[in-house]
């Protein structure tokens, strides 16, 4: 089948100045671009008045946790995405073992509200994933979290040397079946109990491949350069790796002082020979399942049980504010440790429960668009502030995701994703119960990027932008046949109308695709025509090639 896409304003990926001209497709590639383009026979799309660009590429995303449920991905191919990748922030649907998979029912599954099928390995999930067909690419990466569970189950000790072996084993395994690097998650079990030796001797196996290790850091606070990405970048050096940062920012910190420590430190790094690269996300809050960052990974043994216990439940009230002061209160001002512990830790959860809404709730969805406190006020108003909280996050089986404001847009994210190395990214999850709501990135993030940042602020230019959500990424993931327009590459194109493009979901409502997006070719096959889904499942599970 052929497709001429007639008279675009063609900005192809590469940060090019853009141009007038026709773009002919046959089959899953680019056939020719070029002015007055005819072609007998060809399926012809009028794209006057539009911007023909590359299909958008979301380096981070937690897609594959429910791809085998909803292959098409509306959310993602109404926003202009023709590649997703998965097994970030270290979970993933593979590998998997029944160690695992009692993991994810335990665990993931209440806190992340999606209910995934593990796959045994990579080869199984390419398999499933060919046989149902997605309507978009994908790719994937081996998250660290599984290969610990498989092995290590939930022991919070260090590996020994015979289950490092078997982790490095499985990791290979996969990374010879096709995936694209290895992830972590150091902030959330089994991650934050993963020794810093341990992941340099599994990112040695990664670097055998020239893959990619992309780390949710450790530290995204106060610690964000001495521990956060001082880790990253150690593991990149001593692995012999090329390193990546999974949604960067520094969460809670004076920007105007910060941003340009953690960009100095990522250019020096960088100017020493680090291969280094990141992402970030396109709006300025954190999204997150709330029992992740404040619990231990003990904790979630005999979950309700450890939430009720009285001696249980004052251990957890230790460590929880252990986990919140290295966040936001270890370079707090000399004055504030003056103030007693015991009026800092009332003080510490007054201030964060007003500032944190919840998003989505299993047990109780009429808690969504609530601050914590007027939750606690509402069903525990006998209870103090704390216990309060811990007995909420208990009968909502510990399945809040929560989302607080904080970073600065401009000051914060914009000098981050301005430099030549970052790229835009969603950190969203396709999730399929439809009363459940979702965060705005799940379906706007990439036109944010253009109607926001390009059309109304004028922060960036548009070649730049197509450029950071196109041939960056690609290139990141060396996938070197997609992310920009030439002859020869595949055929994954988005068209959109600049002037109309709009990110209409809100923190609210958030199941509201995007306006602008008219049409997205994915291999050649037309998935999207005048803003509706055709059904279209053309995908393809592509399989990271060592260069």
């Amino acid at each position: 089948m052929s497709i001429l896409i007639k008279n675009g304003t063609i900005v192809d990926g590469t940060g090019s100045k853009r141009f007038k001209g026709d773009i002919l497709i046959e089959g899953a590639s680019i056939a020719k671009i070029g002015e007055d383009l005819s072609k007998e026979g060809a399926e012809i799309i009028d794209a006057q008045g539009l911007v023909v660009c590359p299909g958008f590429i979301d380096i981070h995303v937690h897609a594959d946790l429910t791809l085998l449920e909803v292959p098409e991905l509306k959310e993602y191919l109404l926003q202009g995405c023709t590649t997703l990748t998965g097994g970030h922030c270290g979970f993933g649907i593979t590998p998997a073992n029944d160690m695992t998979r009692k993991y994810y029912m335990d665990i993931a599954t209440r806190l992340l509200g999606v209910k995934p099928e593990l796959c045994n390995d990579l080869i199984s999930f390419k398999n499933k994933f060919e046989e149902i067909k997605s309507s978009a690419n994908f790719a994937m990466f081996v998250p660290q979290g599984n290969l610990r569970i498989i092995v290590c189950g939930n022991s919070e000790e260090p590996a020994t040397p015979k289950q490092l072996k078997q982790m490095q084993d499985i990791l290979r395994k996969e990374l010879e079946a096709g995936a694209f690097g290895m992830s972590t998650g150091l902030a959330y079990v089994p991650g934050d109990v993963t020794e810093t030796e341990e992941l340099i001797e599994l990112s040695k196996i990664v670097a055998e491949f020239d893959g990619l290790y992309t780390s949710h850091m450790r530290n995204e606070g106060a610690h964000v350069m001495d521990i956060g990405m001082a880790e990253v970048f150690r593991i990149a050096k001593e692995a012999g790796v090329r390193g990546h940062i999974s949604h960067w920012s520094a969460v809670g910190a004076d920007p105007i002082s910060t941003i340009p420590k953690l960009i100095k430190y990522m250019e020096d790094s960088q100017a020493e020979g680090l291969d280094l690269t990141a992402d970030i996300t396109t709006y300025n809050d954190a999204v997150t399942p709330l029992a992740f960052i404040i619990f231990n990974t003990w904790v979630f043994e005999n979950f309700k049980e450890n939430l009720t216990n009285p001696d249980t439940r004052e251990k957890i009230k230790e460590e929880m504010y252990q986990k919140i002061a290295s966040i936001f209160l270890d370079n707090a001002p000399w004055f504030l440790k003056l103030i007693p512990k015991r009026v800092i830790k009332k003080l510490i959860w007054k201030i964060l429960s007003k500032k944190v809404t919840i998003l989505s709730t299993p047990v109780r969805p009429e808690l969504q668009n609530t601050t914590l406190i007027q939750a606690v006020k509402k069903y525990y108003p006998q209870q103090k502030l704390l216990d309060g909280l811990i007995d909420l996050i208990r009968d909502e089986e510990g399945g809040i995701i929560f989302t607080m404001k904080t970073k600065d847009e401009e000051n914060g994210m914009l000098p981050l994703f301005r430099r030549p190395y970052v790229c835009a990214s969603s950190d969203g999850i396709v999730v399929t119960n439809p009363k459940q709501n979702v965060h705005p990135r799940n379906y706007g993030s990439f036109p944010r990027v253009i109607q926001r940042w390009v059309r109304e602020e004028s922060w960036i230019d548009l070649e730049t932008a197509i450029k950071k959500m196109t041939s960056l990424p690609a290139e990141q993931l060396q996938i070197p046949d997609r992310g920009s327009l030439k002859e020869g590459m595949k055929a994954d194109i988005t068209i959109f109308n600049y002037d109309k493009i709009e990110d209409i979901a809100t923190v609210s409502n958030g199941r509201q695709h995007p306006k602008g997006i008219e049409y997205v070719i994915v291999n050649g096959g037309l998935t999207v025509k005048n803003g509706e889904h055709t059904g279209l499942k053309n995908g393809e599970f592509l399989i990271h090639k060592k260069k």
